[in-house]
């Protein structure tokens, strides 16, 4: 099971998550939490994410993959931080 202080997701044995898969379904789209799923006898795990967070995982890597938006996003971020950091007050000073 979870511990809310740590990011882990719920883990289930497929045993109980096939008697409870339609809860299981509703619990992760509502909540957007993970479900790990485990099996006796193996170490591999399977993760039930939503698919609107499968979505967005996808569109950051896809924006992460594409270089010139990285560098854009990178330039961006710089010149925010210069604008608003400690410094930028220290000069209008």
């Amino acid at each position: 099971m979870r511990n809310d202080s740590d990011n882990r997701p719920k883990s289930y044995d497929v045993s109980v998550i096939a008697g409870n898969l339609a809860q299981l379904h509703e619990h992760v789209t509502r909540t957007l939490e993970r479900i790990e799923m485990t099996r006796p006898g193996s170490d591999e795990r399977v993760i039930m994410i939503s698919k609107r967070e499968l979505e967005s995982l996808e569109q950051a890597l896809e924006i992460l993959s594409d270089t010139a938006d990285v560098r854009e996003l990178s330039n961006k971020i710089a010149q925010l931080a210069a604008a608003t950091g400690p410094m930028a007050h220290a000069i209008d000073a």
